[in-house]
């Protein structure tokens, strides 16, 4: 949860100083060439962290009750882990490890906008690649399948968004592993 707040605190700043800085240079220029006034850098500077200002809190009124409500939404009780961008599910198998592999991939290509599927034998893992949605520019999603006894298997999807400066993900991980572990907890013939 304090992660989640320091996104939100981060989402401010960028905003402030990136929508802000625009505006404050707009102002100084302006000011130079048609006034020609010696205080165009205390006006832009005024002027950029108040239009930045309210543009950062604009963004984050609407941004947040976005991401929240889509986050309590998804989840339906199960709240572990919610707030976080990268989202993990476990579960344990028994087969073959060619008929784990198979479900495995089956799941990941349940997965909406998934655009590929590989995988590595040697490692008992696959990657999968989900394309752009209006929730995310895309999500990268690996599942790990690790040999517990003979016949039995646990694997470990995670799934995490393409790009490292996400600030809000509107719970596609979430519903990406939820859709991953139905397909595989219910497999079609």
């Amino acid at each position: 949860m304090d992660r989640y707040f320091a996104r939100i605190v981060r989402a401010l700043i960028v905003s402030t100083l990136g929508f802000g800085g625009g505006v404050a240079l707009m102002v100084l220029i302006v000011t130079l060439v048609f006034k020609g006034d010696q205080h165009a850098f205390q006006y832009g500077l005024n002027a950029g962290l108040l239009i930045g200002g309210i543009f950062a809190v604009l963004l984050v009124c609407v941004l947040l009750p976005l991401d929240l409500t889509t986050h309590l939404f998804a989840a339906k009780g199960l709240y572990k882990e919610i707030w976080e961008l990268e989202q993990s599910r476990e579960i344990t198998l028994e087969g073959s490890a060619k008929e784990i592999m198979s479900r495995a991939r089956q799941g990941l290509l349940s997965v909406p906008y998934v655009k590929s599927v590989s995988d590595n034998p040697e490692r008992y893992a696959l990657k999968a690649t989900i394309g752009t949605s209006w929730r995310s520019y895309g999500e990268d999603m690996e599942v790990e399948v690790e040999k517990l006894a003979e016949d039995k298997w646990r694997l470990l999807c995670t799934s995490r968004s393409a790009t490292k400066n996400v600030l809000f993900d509107y719970a596609k991980n979430f519903d990406n592993v939820e859709a991953w572990l139905r397909a595989v907890k219910n497999p079609k013939k």
